[in-house]
C-alpha cells in the first residue's frame, strides 16, 4: 500500500510537470507567432478547452471496459506526443493553436484520470494534503530542471514525451492494483474529511466549486498581469521564481493536514485576502516584484487546495471520477471566462475597473466559502457519536439481531469509533487490508448497506424492536 501511495505521489507529479510544462512550451511558441496579449488569450483558450477532457473521462471510464480504456489510454498518449512536436515546430499560429487545443483536451483527459486513480490509492487520510503537496512540488521542480538544464526547444519536448510515456505505464500498474477492488474503494468514506464530518457533499460540492471559480478569477486576473510584464520583456521573470510554486506548494500541504484539515478553508481564505490585496496594490502603481512574490506564493496553496478538496468530496459522490480531478477542470474553465475581460481591464489605464471587481469577487468568495466550511460539522458533534457507539446495550442488541460474529462485532466497533482509513484499521486489528474488506463486506450483507458509510448510518438509526 505504501509503495501505491508513493507511485501515486510519482503520478501525480509527473501530470503537474507535463501539463505545466507543456503551457509553458506552448506559450513560447505562440511567441513566435503574435504579440503578448495573444500569447495570453491563446493560454486561456488551451486551458479552457482542457475541460472537456476532464469531462470526457467520467463517461469513457464509465462505459467502456478494460481493455478498451487501456488501448484509448495508449492512443490518447501517442497522440498527445505528436502534438508535441507539431506545436515545437512554430509554423503558424493556426498550426499551433489547432494542434494545442487537441492536445489539452487529451491532457484533461488524461489529469481527469490520474487524479481518480491517484485518489483512490491514497485515500482521504490525514496526509492528503501533504502528500498532493510534495506531488506538486515534484512536478515543480521536474519543469525547473528541465527548462534550466535544456534549453532546446527540441529536447524539452523529447522530456515532456518521455514523460507521457511514463506517466501511462504508471497509470496502467496502479489501475491494475485497484480494479480488483473497485467496488471496495468506496468502504475507504469514513463520512469524514479529516476528522470534520461531512453533513451533505452535493452542497458542499458546489459551494466549493463556486468558491474554486471566484478564486480563480482573483489568481487569473494576478497571473495574466505577470504574464502580460513578462510577456512585453519589460522585466525578465527568468524561471528561479518557479521554484516559490514549489515551496508554498509544500507549506501549504503540511499546513491543510493540521487538526485533520480543519483549519485549511480560512487558511486559503486569508490566502485569496492577500491575494486580492496584492491586485489592488498593482492596480494602484505598486512594485511589480510584490505582486511576483505574491503571486507565486499564493499559486502553491491555492492548487493545493483545490486538489485536496474535490480528492476529498470524490470520496462521497455517485461519480467520483467526475469530482477527482474537477478541481483543475474548474480553474481551467474560468481561465477561458476571465481571460479576456482581465487583459481588457488590466490594459486600462484607470484601474478602477479592476480593483472594483477584485472587491466584488472577494465579497462572493466570503460567502461561498461560508457556506462550503458550514458544511462540516464541529468536533462536539463528532464526540457525540463516538459516546452513540459507546452505547454496549444497543452494541449488544444490534450484535444479536444481525447475528454478528465476534471479529465482525470487533470491525463494527473500531469502524463506529475510528477517524483512520482502512490500511490503518487493519494494522489496528492485525489483520490484512483484504481480511478486514471481506468483514466489512459481510457486514454489509447482513445488513443490507452498499458501503462502509452506510453501515455506519444504519447503525445509529437502527432501534431494536424488543
Amino acid at each position: 500500500m505504501k509503495k501505491n501511495c508513493t507511485a501515486a505521489i510519482v503520478l501525480i507529479a509527473l501530470f503537474n510537470f507535463i501539463f505545466l510544462g507543456t503551457e509553458y512550451m506552448f506559450d513560447n511558441m505562440m511567441a513566435y507567432v503574435t504579440d503578448s496579449k495573444g500569447v495570453v488569450l491563446a493560454q486561456n483558450y488551451v486551458l479552457g478547452i482542457s475541460v472537456v477532457g476532464f469531462l470526457l473521462f467520467p463517461v469513457v471510464n464509465r462505459l467502456a471496459n478494460e481493455n478498451t480504456k487501456r488501448i484509448m489510454t495508449l492512443v490518447s498518449t501517442i497522440s498527445s506526443v505528436v502534438c508535441i512536436f507539431v506545436i515545437q515546430q512554430h509554423e503558424s499560429y493556426g498550426v499551433i493553436m489547432g494542434f494545442g487545443l487537441l492536445l489539452f483536451i487529451l491532457l484533461g483527459m488524461t489529469g481527469s484520470q490520474v487524479h481518480f486513480i491517484a485518489s483512490r490509492v491514497i485515500g482521504n487520510g490525514r496526509h492528503l494534503a501533504k502528500m498532493m503537496g510534495i506531488a506538486y512540488a515534484m512536478g515543480i521542480l521536474f519543469q525547473f530542471i528541465n527548462n534550466n538544464c535544456y534549453k532546446s526547444d527540441m529536447v524539452q519536448s523529447i522530456v515532456l514525451s518521455i514523460s507521457l510515456m511514463c506517466c501511462f505505464f504508471l497509470t496502467a500498474k496502479l489501475n491494475e492494483d485497484i480494479t480488483f477492488q473497485k467496488d471496495e474503494c468506496r468502504m475507504e468514506n469514513t463520512g469524514k474529511i479529516g476528522k470534520l464530518i461531512l453533513k451533505n457533499p452535493i452542497v458542499a460540492g458546489s459551494a466549493l466549486a463556486i468558491s474554486v471559480v471566484l478564486m480563480t478569477c482573483i489568481f487569473s486576473t494576478l497571473d495574466n498581469a505577470v504574464t502580460l510584464v513578462h510577456a512585453t520583456g519589460s522585466v525578465d521573470i527568468g524561471q528561479w521564481p518557479r521554484l516559490l510554486l514549489a515551496l508554498s506548494g509544500l507549506i501549504a500541504g503540511v499546513l491543510y493536514d493540521l487538526k485533520g484539515r480543519r483549519y485549511m478553508n480560512i487558511m486559503m481564505y486569508c490566502v485569496t485576502l492577500l491575494s486580492t490585496i496584492c491586485v489592488v496594490i498593482l492596480q494602484m502603481g505598486g512594485p511589480f516584484l510584490a505582486g511576483l512574490v505574491v503571486f507565486y506564493l499564493s499559486a502553491g496553496f491555492f492548487v493545493v487546495f483545490f486538489t485536496v478538496g474535490f480528492m476529498d468530496l470524490s470520496y462521497y459522490m455517485k461519480v467520483p471520477e467526475l469530482w477527482a480531478g474537477f478541481g483543475r477542470a474548474t480553474n481551467n474553465i474560468c481561465a477561458v471566462i476571465t481571460g479576456n475581460m482581465s487583459v481588457i481591464l488590466l490594459s486600462r489605464e484607470n484601474g478602477m475597473a479592476i480593483i472594483i471587481t477584485a472587491l466584488v469577487l472577494f465579497a462572493l468568495i466570503s460567502v461561498s466559502t461560508f457556506v462550503y466550511s458550514n458544511q462540516f460539522v464541529n468536533e462536539k458533534f463528532e464526540t457525540d457519536i463516538k459516546n452513540m457507539a459507546g452505547d454496549d446495550e444497543k452494541f449488544e442488541a444490534f450484535s444479536e439481531a444481525f447475528l454478528l460474529t465476534d471479529r465482525e462485532q470487533e470491525v463494527l466497533k473500531i469502524l463506529l469509533i475510528s477517524d483512520e482509513n482502512v490500511q490503518d484499521i487493519a494494522g489496528e486489528l492485525a489483520i490484512s487490508r483484504a481480511a478486514l474488506y471481506r468483514h466489512i463486506g459481510n457486514l454489509n450483507e447482513k445488513t443490507k448497506t452498499k458501503s462502509r458509510i452506510g453501515l455506519i448510518q444504519f447503525y445509529y438509526g437502527w432501534r431494536s424492536v424488543k
